[in-house]
């Protein structure tokens, strides 16, 4: 008898056990696309079998540092692991179209490509390994106007960090008489700045929250031509960061219906000064939507 007692709490222990690692994994494991909000354009959550360069206009691999991968992700689900060796720079990057896009190279998978988007809202799950060094690693994602197939831009909405903050530090392309000026991707001689600089206030990035995911969300919103009524803003897990209103992205050039509106939304590993040692940093649950997306993310 006393051995068919022992076992028998034995077993209740192990499916109690089992029971709470379920319950871990279900909380953990805090968003699928199955369930992604009403007004969504894109979502991955990497579960499906659809290769990224099917989903994406670019997939950059880096040479095999930035790659699709098992239990990466939250809550031990599928997701991107990102793989900086030391002086490391550029380790890839995924670019989506939406919308209505220029050229055959740009538009290529686009979601929704008959449709202009005036406004957008985009979310992406990041985590950095225990142990990381060196702060945010810079470029982590923008949503932009991609203007022409030369790749000029309009607005850019980046999403930067700096010290153990992100910073929001928007952009444009078009002058304030709504001229497009910028003529390719990254045409700093040419694009307008200081258009309403925030720095966030979580801290995401110090050496105490590596190992911990974040959930980061951003939006943007064009003004209406020849108003200044565009806006930019973020948040980190349901935080707001910072907002800037009364934005002038574009001047009037919106009002001819054949020029591109928010067409670009690109999540990037590439460090300015290089990786300060070998280490990893994961992404998942991308998604981009009309309104906001959210997080309800515990874990």
């Amino acid at each position: 008898m006393l051995r068919l007692f022992i076992s028998l709490v034995s077993l209740f222990l192990a499916c109690k056990s089992a029971s709470d690692l379920d319950r871990t994994s279900a909380q953990d494991n805090c968003f699928t696309c199955a369930e992604a909000p009403v007004g969504t354009i894109f979502c991955d959550d990497f579960e499906n079998t659809i290769p990224l360069k099917d989903k994406y206009f670019e997939y950059n691999d880096a040479g095999g540092m930035f790659v699709l991968s098992d239990n990466v992700g939250r809550g031990g689900s599928r997701g991107m692991k990102v793989m900086f060796k030391k002086g490391a720079v550029d380790v890839g990057a995924l670019r989506k179209s939406i919308g209505r896009a220029p050229g055959d190279y740009i538009s290529k998978n686009s979601s929704e490509p008959t449709k202009d988007f005036d406004e957008i809202y985009w979310r992406v799950d990041l985590k950095r390994q225990v142990g990381w060094k060196g702060g945010g690693g810079d470029k982590l994602s923008r949503a932009t106007v991609m203007a022409n197939s030369n790749w000029a831009q309009g607005a850019m909405a980046h999403l930067w960090s700096h010290g153990n903050y992100l910073v929001m530090d928007p952009a444009s392309g078009i002058n304030e008489d709504g001229e497009l000026v910028s003529t390719k991707y990254n045409d700093f001689d040419n694009l307008r700045w200081n258009l309403g600089k925030k720095l966030g206030v979580t801290d995401i990035y110090s050496d105490e929250t590596a190992g911990k995911w974040f959930c980061i969300e951003g939006h943007i919103k064009l003004n209406t031509p020849g108003e200044k009524d565009g806006v930019f803003e973020f948040w980190v897990d349901d935080q707001l960061q910072g907002r800037t209103s009364r934005m002038n992205w574009h001047g009037d050039w919106n009002k001819d219906p054949e020029n591109m509106k928010i067409n670009g939304v690109f999540f990037e590993n590439y460090w300015n000064t290089g990786s300060v040692q070998d280490q990893e940093r994961y992404m998942d649950n991308i998604v981009i939507s009309t309104g906001r997306i959210g997080c309800n993310c515990s874990k």
